[in-house]
């Protein structure tokens, strides 16, 4: 019988080094995991997605504040992704309803809380004291 893989924690600087590091050490582990290519892909664009967001409006610029992933294999693939940001639970946040207007004025941003919902089969928010936490499942 085979071990089940463990769970895998990892922190990393609110930078772009620190993204990069994120997603090739997501990237190694799920292939280390033998896991479905088209899964790896979608946690690949959820992560950067989460992570940029986190830099850009969370931390309000690259720091040395922590990003903090743990990555579980089974089943399938979850990702609890947490930041010592102000509190945001996007999980609550509704579209705008601005999909009419021509591509050059609708807003800048906020498509990207529709494609990291789109792209993962559950999100939940957990309030943290100091933070947030998203669990995401693929």
């Amino acid at each position: 019988m085979e071990n089940s893989p463990e769970p895998l924690d990892l922190q990393y600087a609110a930078t772009m080094d620190g993204l990069f590091a994120a997603l090739h050490a997501l990237e190694q582990a799920c292939n280390n995991w033998k896991m479905d290519r088209a899964l790896v892909s979608r946690a690949l664009i959820v992560v950067e997605e989460l992570f940029s967001n986190t830099i850009k409006y969370g931390y309000g610029g690259p720091c040395a504040k922590p990003v903090r992933l743990r990555l579980s294999p089974l089943p399938g693939l979850a990702i609890t992704y947490e930041d010592d940001a102000p509190p945001f639970d996007p999980t609550r946040w509704k579209a705008p309803d601005n999909h009419m207007l021509p591509l050059d004025t609708r807003p800048e941003g906020q498509a990207g809380i529709a494609v990291v919902m789109g792209l993962c089969a559950h999100v939940t928010y957990q309030p943290r004291e100091g933070g947030n936490r998203l669990v995401l499942t693929f």
